[in-house]
């Protein structure tokens, strides 16, 4: 009867266990589904402002190394933080090819 007891226990213990993962997971993404104007506003501004500036690197035809590396880590809140959908990571790829320039050099074009 002990072992029987346990069982069941195990088994409503596991039960709620899911539950409460299972709610947990369909809360936040509720909270995605209903994100704030604020945070579309913002998210647009910055897929914005990282796209003209992977354009100008691209057109001049070189990156410094602390542009890339701030327009990466732009990208990362863009795409990760905010969930942004993409968009820019064809013109990450691009940036990788640029030829990189030392900051020192870039001044002098």
């Amino acid at each position: 009867m002990d072992g029987f007891i346990t069982i069941l226990c195990a088994l409503i213990g596991s039960g709620a266990a899911t539950a409460l993962v299972t709610g947990l997971v369909s809360w936040r993404a509720e909270q995605r589904r209903t994100e704030t104007g604020e945070s579309q506003g913002l998210r647009y501004l910055l897929q914005d402002r990282l796209e003209q500036q992977a354009l100008t690197y691209l057109g001049r035809g070189y990156v410094t190394y602390d542009e890339l590396r701030r327009w990466n880590r732009g990208h990362y809140i863009y795409h990760d933080l905010l969930g942004g959908n993409g968009d820019l990571n064809g013109l990450k790829e691009e940036l990788k090819h640029l030829l990189y320039k030392a900051e020192e050099d870039a001044k002098h074009d």
